[in-house]
């Protein structure tokens, strides 16, 4: 366990499995949030149901680690995205 383990925390999932979400579409706002949907060009503007919930570690520039919740999101032609919670809303 390293040294900034002990200060990261995240707030408890928004979204649930088996739970229908869109994924929003990209603007000057949401380009600079982190965990953005992977694959990008087709998944934005899509809607899917999230398989499963978790917990990323990202680290910034200066080394500093903060958690951030993500989701796995099937979508019909696409398959599992990717997406961090700040790019899901309630469909």
């Amino acid at each position: 366990m390293d040294k900034n383990a002990s200060n990261l925390q995240a707030a408890d999932p928004k979204f649930q499995p088996l739970q229908i979400v869109r994924i929003k579409k990209a603007d000057d706002r949401t380009l600079k949030e982190p965990v953005p949907p992977v694959p990008v060009e087709r998944s934005m503007g899509m809607t899917g149901v999230v398989e499963m919930e978790g917990k990323i570690r990202l680290f910034g520039p200066e080394g500093d680690a903060t958690l951030e919740q993500v989701y796995f999101v099937r979508v019909e032609g696409i398959g599992p995205v990717l997406a961090g919670e700040c790019w899901l809303e309630d469909a």
